[in-house]
Parts: C-alpha cells; structure tokens; sequence
C-alpha cells in the first residue's frame, strides 16, 4: 500500500548538511507530535480493516506525496450518528487546509484539540450550542502557544500552519482536549506510581520549547532559517519530514525502543487525551439524530488508538476513507536528484533505527 521509491544509497558533498537538517526535523517532529485538495475519490469497503492514516505517494516518479487519511466510521449495530477520525498534518499546503475546512464545515459537531493553559467554560448542554471561545489558547494546536517551533517549522518549508490556515471560530467546533493543569496532575500521578519524574520533566521542557527562549529552541531556529533558505533546501526539508512520518507510519506505537520517560510522555500526549474525546463522544452521540456526523479534528498521531477505541468501547466501524495530500515535492522543479533524494532516505533511517530497535528484535523472535 505504502509506495515509495529507494534509490541505491550514495554519498556526496552535501551529506553533513543533510544530516543536520534531518537531525532537526527528526528530534523537533517527535517532540512536538507532528503529525492540496484530495487526492482520490472515497474508498468504500463494508468494513474496512485497520490501516495506517498516513502514506506516501510516488504514481508521479517526481512528485513525493505525504497523505494523509479522513475516515468516516458508522454504528456496527443499529443506528446512530457517523464518525469521521479527521487526522490532520500540523504543516501543510493552503489548498489542503481549504479541503479539511470544507469537510469539518459539512459536519454537524467537531471536536478539535487544543491544549489550553487554563481550564474551560462547562460543555454546552447540546452539541448544536458548541459556540467558539474567543480566548486564543482554546484553538486547535497541540501546545499552548499560537506560534513557536511548528509555525516555524512551516514557514522555513514554504508551507501553512494548522493554527493560522483553519478557522476554529465555526458554530460547530468545540474544542475537546486536557488543559496544561490537568496534564501536569496526570504527569504527578505518573510520577507517584511510578517514583519516576522523566515524563514530567519531558513535559515541561516540550511546553517551553513550544513557547521558545529556550537554549535547544535557538539551536532549532538556526537550523530551520537555513533549511528556508534556498528552494533546494526547503524541497530536501519537506522530503525528511515526508519520510519520518512515512517510516513509522504516524504511530508511535511503531517506536517501540524509545526511552521510558518518553514513552510515559506519549501515553499521556496520546491515550489520555483520546480518553477524553471518547467520554465526549459518549455524552454526545445520544443527543444527536442519525443523520447527524461528527468529526474529531485531533493530530494523525492520535488515530490509531482514536480507532481501536472508537471499535472497542463505542461498537463503530469504518466505511469510508478519504486520503488528502498534506504537502508534496516535485523532484524535478526542486532540481533535487535521484542521489540526494536517496541520501534523505538513507540518513532518515539511519536516525530511526535506534527508537525501532526493539520491534525488529521481536519480529525475529
């Protein structure tokens, strides 16, 4: 299903460049959990089984797609309102964000995510009341500042940022996340079971990198000035960051030798905060007419375990999917070769392989 395109390795002038440049992307993406118009018609399928939300296209032996899946679930039973698992890129082209607008602006309800550093007004009584906030930190990003690294990010790539390209102020948005309070007392409850404090510190060094001043964060800036600094530059950019998400597929799961604190880090980043939007789809799916939809607007991160729920505790399946491209390079007009196109690859493995090790030892056992 995953098409792509490996060259024979080789090696060249350029190598010490590229591989601090992918250091960057590899070490900034994993902290700040990063993960056109459509692509494709619907694939439709009585039950479709579990499949990856990301992919990369390469039909055009040119042109490098990162897409990215918008997957509609129905009741296994019975009836009641659909599902869409919107996942969504953090960074990606203008015409990709107007598709992604027009779906969520189509759906009844959308739950988006948004860690705020103050907790919320009470849920509106109906899902039809869900007004907008006006206080900023309540719009859809994954850390408690507007700009920072991912605006960043996007702007040395020539590309968009979710914050910024998606209009949150929508009668039908809610947001549907933990504040920083409540994650800093799942952090403490985490360290007192487990007399740790890694994640916890995790934690708060991914809060400040978000809001930036930090050491690391300058290091990161440098990095990513000289990455927007020619065409050339910002198509390898894109391609490392492609091939990240595309390695692990947009599970963390596939990361399986990551650190302890950082894995304790992702349970809370990611299952915590998936709890929370299944409590809300509990409360919300009786209020709601058949004909009703909801879409949950999260991070492609978050999907997979927003699945396997959705299957486990909510009794949905899937349907129908809808594969969006994120952001893409053509080689040629990047005048970006076969060899280098290689070596991206090439140093983006290299730099994985570590956090990889321990699923590839279980499969040879």
């Amino acid at each position: 299903m995953f098409k792509t395109i490996v060259p024979a390795a080789v090696t060249g002038s350029r190598k010490p460049q590229l591989r601090q440049a992918v250091h960057y992307f590899i070490y900034g993406w994993l902290v700040i959990l990063s993960g056109g118009c459509a692509s494709q018609k619907a694939s439709q399928s009585p039950d479709l089984p579990p499949e990856p939300y990301v992919r990369i296209s390469n039909n055009d032996s040119n042109l490098v797609q990162l897409q990215i899946a918008v997957r509609k679930f129905v009741p296994a039973r019975g009836h009641g309102p659909a599902i869409w698992l919107a996942g969504v890129s953090h960074i990606g082209d203008s015409n990709y964000y107007a598709a992604l607008q027009e779906h969520l602006d189509a759906q009844t309800l959308v739950l988006f995510e948004g860690v705020a550093a103050r907790a919320r007004p009470s849920t509106p009584t109906s899902p039809r009341q869900a007004a907008h906030r006006d206080d900023a930190s309540d719009k859809g990003s994954s850390s408690a500042d507007d700009a920072g690294l991912q605006s960043s990010v996007a702007t040395s790539l020539g590309l968009e940022f979710q914050l910024t390209a998606i209009d949150y102020q929508r009668p039908n948005f809610r947001n549907c996340d933990l504040t920083i309070p409540e994650l800093r007392q799942l952090f403490a409850a985490e360290e007192t079971s487990t007399g740790s404090s890694g994640a916890g510190e995790s934690f708060e060094g991914v809060l400040q990198l978000m809001q930036g001043g930090s050491f690391f964060d300058s290091v990161l800036q440098v990095g990513l000035r000289f990455l927007g600094a020619s065409p050339k530059l910002r198509a390898l950019g894109r391609l490392a960051l492609i091939d990240v998400i595309g390695e692990i597929q947009g599970d963390f799961s596939h990361l399986q030798g990551l650190p302890p604190n950082m894995k304790e880090l992702l349970q809370v980043l990611l299952e915590r905060r998936n709890q929370k939007v299944v409590r809300e789809l509990t409360n919300d799916l009786p209020r709601l007419d058949e004909d009703d939809t909801i879409a949950v607007f999260y991070g492609t991160a978050h999907m997979p375990d927003l699945e396997r729920r959705l299957r486990t505790e909510l009794k949905y399946r899937p349907v129908t999917q809808l594969w969006l491209t994120a952001f893409s390079v053509n080689l040629a007009q990047s005048e970006v070769s076969e060899n280098e196109r290689a070596l991206v690859q090439t140093l983006i493995k290299q730099q994985l392989a570590p956090f990889q090790k321990n699923k590839a030892e279980s499969k040879v056992q």
